[in-house]
């Protein structure tokens, strides 16, 4: 199986689509609210500190502070982690 992330996309009542194309297919991830989003990114630790008002880990030595943008850059760079989603 080929996977590879292609972007998040923001929907009217806080919510988001995570897209990938899965070989050749598109496919997609809905999160509704942010809170789904960064549980499916974070680990329950970083999750739990998150909600407390900790902030976000950093991502490869990196600060960010956007919880989309955070999102994005992990998943595209763990993209195989999520092909267990995808199969039969």
């Amino acid at each position: 199986m080929t996977i590879k992330f292609a972007g998040i996309d923001a929907i009217p009542a806080d919510c988001y689509i995570l897209n990938f194309i899965v070989d050749g297919k598109d496919e997609t991830i809905f999160c509704q609210g942010i809170e789904e989003l960064m549980s499916t990114v974070l680990s329950a630790e970083e999750f739990d500190n998150w909600l407390g008002g900790e902030g976000l880990p950093l991502l490869n030595g990196e600060k960010i502070d956007d919880e989309v943008e955070f999102a994005e850059k992990y998943i595209d760079k763990t993209a195989d982690d999520y092909s267990v989603l995808f199969q039969d």
